[in-house]
């Protein structure tokens, strides 16, 4: 079973408008984890095996952002945890393609 996983990480005080720098972090330590992701434009799909896992992809991303000088981080998320049927980033594309 796959959890579907949308976050949206923002970086508080950081002295610019600009968020990219920030959000390259974050897909860098996605990257790391080997974590599978999708982004849009303002928030990123993770595609999950264990929901326990949540936590600690949130502190690693927090604490790359906050060595990077980021005092204050809000993290949303929204979590799809769908038991009936499949559920995954490539499922859920492939559907809406056709």
């Amino acid at each position: 079973m796959k959890y579907l996983v949308d976050i949206s990480v923002e970086p508080i005080g950081t002295n610019s408008t600009s968020l990219s720098r920030f959000v390259k972090i974050v897909y860098e330590v996605l990257k790391a984890k080997g974590i599978k992701f999708y982004p849009a434009p303002s928030m990123t799909t993770l595609e999950i095996d264990d929901i326990t896992q949540l936590g600690y992809i949130i502190k690693d991303i927090d604490d790359a952002l906050s060595k990077e000088g980021v005092k204050r981080i809000v993290t949303m998320m929204k979590i799809d945890d769908r038991r009936d049927k499949e559920n995954s980033i490539e499922h859920k594309l492939e559907v809406i393609k056709t």
